[in-house]
């Protein structure tokens, strides 16, 4: 599919699913790719134009200082804009590059899907994970800084209450983009999307907001607060990942049927 040129001059690798209205714009999480979207999109109405922001992916690494959470709003941006989105989805990451954008074009999406927003600045113990991820890749090769990453996580526990999540996460972090990733980390981690939240209630796009609690990085009290000052927010908080995994029909469903209305 067309690759998309950003507001600097990177390029920004896209994938595009589907045909037809609406077409949605889809920004990934921290470190993943397009893929985040690839089992879910299909499932949606209309074209999905799945992307990869600088410094993941099959995107162009443009060299540090170009990784700050604005930096991330304006790639979507110019994936929006180039396919004329009118819907937009993210996680984590994708709901911050969202998040900046509607600060100051509270219009901008007609419908919107947020999925497991993200506290920036991440907790500290989020924050350490991320830097040493970040020191893996400079250190490995993308192969080795997976491995060490799995043994790491397995040993936490991190697989024990839904074990097919292990695959899943390690064929995600063999997709990781060696050059770009440790810049992306440290340039974002502690640059918050929003630093006047009371701003996002001028938006009133219908939203479909999705955190689950016990997890670190998406603090299910971001998605309670999303929900509060976005006026026309439907919220739905899952006890843990296992409970979210074992829903995604529902997910998709209700997704769909935004998108649809």
């Amino acid at each position: 599919m067309p690759d998309v040129t950003s507001f600097d001059g990177v390029r920004l690798s896209c994938h595009v699913v589907g045909e037809g209205e609406p077409v949605t714009v889809m920004g990934h999480g921290l470190t993943s790719t397009y893929r985040d979207f690839e089992i879910f999109a299909p499932f949606l109405p209309g074209t999905k134009v799945m992307f990869d922001f600088r410094g993941h992916g099959d995107s162009e690494c443009p060299p540090p200082g170009s990784y700050t959470t604005e930096d991330f709003a304006q790639d979507l941006n110019a994936v929006a804009k180039e396919y004329e989105a009118t819907c937009a989805a993210g996680v984590s990451l994708g709901v911050a590059a969202i998040m900046r954008l509607l600060v100051t074009e509270p219009d901008r999406f007609e419908k919107l899907i947020l999925l497991l927003p993200g506290r920036i600045p991440v907790h500290p113990q989020v924050k350490e994970r991320l830097l040493h991820l970040g020191d893996l890749l400079e250190r490995y090769s993308v192969e080795e800084a997976a491995d060490i990453t799995i043994a790491e996580e397995e040993a936490a526990g991190s697989f024990d209450a839904f074990p097919a999540s292990r695959q899943y996460r390690y064929d995600a972090l063999l997709r990781m983009n060696r050059e770009g990733i440790p810049n992306a980390v440290r340039e974002c981690i502690d640059d918050p999307a929003v630093t006047e939240p009371d701003l996002l209630r001028r938006c009133h796009a219908p939203t479909l907001i999705i955190a689950q609690e016990n997890d670190l990085l998406h603090d299910a009290d971001i998605g309670r607060e999303l929900g509060s000052l976005l006026p026309n927010a439907e919220l739905h908080v899952f006890d843990d990942q296992f409970g979210l995994l074992r829903d995604v029909p529902l997910l998709v469903q209700r997704s769909a049927a935004l998108l649809s209305s």
